[in-house]
């Protein structure tokens, strides 16, 4: 089997053991706004919502928590109800979902702690927070790397 397939199949492998527990995150330093997605080569849509996505690194840690939190508002500030689906990514191909792929209603702010196994160091992915808001949908993507401490 040629390397990079046998990484695939070793990251999904992982992804799939991927355990998650839903809870209260605490403060978050970084956080990120993904691009408004395009209909055209030249027009970019205008979305009637603001969405951004926070996580306190970019290096979760081994069987530690790691507390996301995703906020919606409408244009004014407002919290506004919204879906969101997170999904992990390998380039742009998704080889795995966080809650098995389990989409979470909500009113403003979500917070989610998210456990990493050992399995997952040394993969760089993307975790990418999909949120559907107003009848359209922003895609929030934070890059990843499992760390063992």
């Amino acid at each position: 089997m040629p390397r990079r397939s046998l990484r695939l199949v070793l990251v999904a492998g992982f992804v799939l053991a991927l355990a998650t527990a839903c809870g209260g995150g605490s403060g978050t330093t970084s956080s990120t706004t993904a691009k408004a997605t395009t209909t055209n080569a030249t027009a970019p849509v205008k979305l009637p919502f603001k969405a951004t996505f926070s996580a306190p690194s970019h290096h979760p840690i081994v069987k530690k928590n790691w507390p996301i939190t995703v906020n919606v508002t409408d244009l004014s500030g407002k919290p506004i109800a919204a879906t969101l689906q997170m999904n992990f990514l390998l380039g742009t191909l998704r080889v795995g979902q966080v809650d098995n792929g389990k989409i979470h209603h909500f009113t403003g702010r979500y917070h989610e702690n998210i456990t990493f196994p050992a399995a997952a160091v040394g993969n760089q992915l993307t975790l990418q927070a999909v949120v559907k808001a107003k009848g359209k949908t922003k895609k929030l993507p934070w890059a990843i790397s499992v760390v063992n401490r």
